[in-house]
């Protein structure tokens, strides 16, 4: 889950870079090219080994992507973060962006239906206007309700943390 929350980190800065300068299309194809790279080709593990010197693992960079410079920036940086394995979900995050397409997590206590499911993403996809595609998740330790995760927004409805706001009024 935080290479995802990273990953969606990433896309979200370089689809701003990309709407600015009008380059979705070329960044869409530039991603493709730093996900291969660092997580498909010969030398993905090598990029991924933090033993060898970062400058080495940038000149590799350098000699195999023929893209722009700030999208290289960006290949150097997910070295840098030991984030390669998040590369293949920045070029995913940015097309979602795109496409107007938001991903959630709903996590319950209980585990929900199919039409649960979609009733959920139609109301997000209304309150946020996009297009959400959830994932949902159980964890018995919320009692009951519900905790929502859509990017970097949170919606508790969880009995857990009501029950833990409630103690902490009693107690102040």
């Amino acid at each position: 889950m935080a290479g995802e929350e990273a990953a969606n980190r990433y896309a979200q800065a370089v689809f701003a870079i990309a709407l600015q300068h009008g380059t979705i299309d070329q960044w869409r194809s530039d991603l493709r090219d730093i996900a291969t790279v660092l997580m498909d080709s010969d030398m993905a593990v090598a990029l991924a080994d933090d033993r060898i010197a970062a400058s080495r693992r940038y000149e590799m960079i350098d000699s195999v992507l023929d893209i722009p410079p700030i999208a290289r920036n960006l290949a150097k940086l997910l070295i840098q973060k030991d984030r390669t394995g998040a590369a293949r979900g920045v070029a995913d995050a940015l097309a979602d962006a795109h496409a107007g397409i938001a991903k959630a997590r709903i996590t319950t206590a209980v585990p929900i239906d199919e039409a649960q499911q979609q009733a959920i993403e139609r109301q997000l996809s209304d309150r946020l206007g996009k297009t959400v595609t959830a994932t949902p998740e159980v964890d018995p330790a919320l009692i009951g309700g519900s905790i929502i995760r859509v990017g970097d927004q949170l919606i508790d409805g969880s009995v857990a943390t009501r029950l833990r706001l409630l103690r902490r009024e009693l107690t102040a």
